[in-house]
């Protein structure tokens, strides 16, 4: 299997409108990072940042490596947008849970 998870990554960011910054801040991945995986200067970033990122995006770690053109229809479709909301809030501290939990709860509350 050819290592493509530049490409993967950049056709998910495009398709979000995502700045590397923006991505950065939300998966905790240092921006450099970023860069350097989509510039192909590191092929094979740490585990940890890999499933950070595919956890962001609702995708498997693994599914960041595949060419495009060898997914399946049912790789390609986009997870619920409720599977999606509890990726990205399990990928947040506990300090931003609180936060976002509190914000949510006031505006339900009012």
């Amino acid at each position: 299997m050819k290592l493509d998870i530049s490409k993967q990554l950049a056709k998910l960011m495009r398709d979000q409108h995502l700045s590397q910054s923006a991505l950065s801040r939300a998966t905790g991945v240092p921006q450099p990072t970023i860069n350097r995986i989509l510039s192909e200067v590191t092929r094979e970033p740490r585990r940890d940042s890999v499933v950070r990122i595919a956890n962001y995006f609702g995708v498997t770690p693994e599914s960041l490596y595949e060419s495009s053109s060898k997914k399946t229809n049912s790789e390609i479709t986009a997870e619920s947008t409720v599977e999606q909301l509890y990726l990205r809030i399990t990928s947040l501290s506990q300090a931003e849970r609180a936060e976002l939990f509190a914000r949510v709860a006031a505006t339900f509350n009012q």
